[in-house]
């Protein structure tokens, strides 16, 4: 049985495996750099000491002189669009040096479309670059190639339908080992979100779940201590849940609790951090929020959540909570404030046939 997750973005593909292909980048330019003499010797031994062999050197010379100052900037890029970008252009330099040379050489030798061949299959593996931003490249490079048959003295024209069909298979064939590649990438690191999601996910809600917010709450805590700012701690507990679970049978629980999670969203703002901190029980972090803004907050919650039943199966569930609600006092730690917000919570509990959301809540 196969496991489907959905894919990632492209740019937090990107983003995320941004210093891998950073050091790939640098190792291309590298390989690229220390095969410089060896191609500039090949140009010698056909060229020798000509105008055409000197020509070549100096642009050799300058793209070494680029590559090298792009193997420096490359250490320290941040953005993949820039890596992209300075990549995008220098592969295309290397082509265009490579078919310089390749034009200069003479009109019987056909010993560098082996070294085309090669070339065409490893552009797309080795440079660190999504596949649309090469492609344009390396079509003209094979364009320009196949051009060049016109030039060279062919014995007979099974010599061209080798070389073309070489090169356009090279090419291919290199294209679609780095799509596979990326697309195994892919998998790999939406597979790792989606488990990352999944341990930090209840299941039955989709909110955050009681380890999350556990972690949440701690960073969240030290923040706001050395900011010096306001923090608030919220738990809700619905009233009578088993006794739901019981009547209607535990699928209509599973639809209370969503209903519940969703008229909680709609109560409170987009950066408060909302978890199942229980069985019936969410709590909510709210940050900035002083006292008087967590009461607020809890009987916001308490009116949404029971404004109306929830319908199940022709019956209407009536639902109701109470909350306990602590603010962040000097010297406080997480399992303070926690224990706070449920001792308020327990006084909350105490009257449950109160009709008075003012008394359905209470503040630590």
């Amino acid at each position: 049985m196969h496991n489907r997750y959905p894919d990632v973005n492209d740019d937090f593909y990107r983003i995320h495996y941004l210093k891998q292909d950073r050091a790939q980048s640098r190792k291309v330019i590298r390989i690229f750099m220390f095969a410089s003499m060896p191609l500039a010797y090949v140009d010698f031994s056909f060229l020798g000491a000509s105008r055409e062999f000197f020509g070549l050197l100096l642009l050799r010379s300058g793209l070494l002189a680029y590559s090298w100052w792009l193997l420096r900037k490359n250490s320290s890029v941040n953005a993949p669009q820039e890596l992209e970008h300075r990549m995008v252009g220098w592969s295309a330099a290397v082509l265009l040096m490579q078919f310089l040379s390749n034009a200069s050489l003479p009109r019987d030798y056909f010993g560098h479309y082996l070294l085309d061949a090669w070339v065409c299959m490893i552009y797309f593996i080795s440079v660190p670059v999504a596949l649309r931003a090469l492609r344009p490249a390396m079509l003209g490079y094979l364009i320009a190639s196949f051009s060049l048959l016109v030039y060279k003295s062919i014995p007979t024209s099974a010599y061209v339908v080798s070389i073309v069909t070489i090169l356009f298979v090279s090419a291919y064939t290199g294209h679609m080992i780095s799509s596979y590649l990326h697309r195994y990438r892919r998998k790999i690191l939406s597979a790792d979100v989606e488990l990352d999601r999944q341990e930090s996910t209840d299941p039955a809600t989709g909110v955050a779940n009681r380890r999350e917010f556990m972690r949440v709450s701690e960073n969240e805590l030290q923040r706001h201590a050395r900011f010096g700012k306001s923090l608030s701690m919220l738990i809700l507990d619905l009233d009578h849940f088993k006794q739901i679970q019981e009547t209607y049978g535990p699928h209509a629980g599973d639809v209370v609790l969503v209903e519940v999670t969703k008229r909680m969203k709609r109560a409170t703002r987009s950066y408060d951090c909302m978890a199942r901190y229980g069985t019936e029980e969410f709590s909510l972090l709210l940050p900035e929020a002083n006292a008087d803004d967590a009461a607020k907050v809890a009987q916001r919650i308490l009116a949404t959540v029971a404004a109306m039943p929830v319908a199940m199966a022709g019956k209407e569930i009536k639902i109701s909570a109470a909350v306990g609600v602590s603010t962040m006092q000097a010297g406080d730690t997480q399992d303070s404030m926690l224990d706070r917000a449920s001792t308020a919570l327990r006084k909350a509990k105490a009257d449950m046939h109160s009709n008075d959301l003012s008394q359905k809540y209470m503040v630590a």
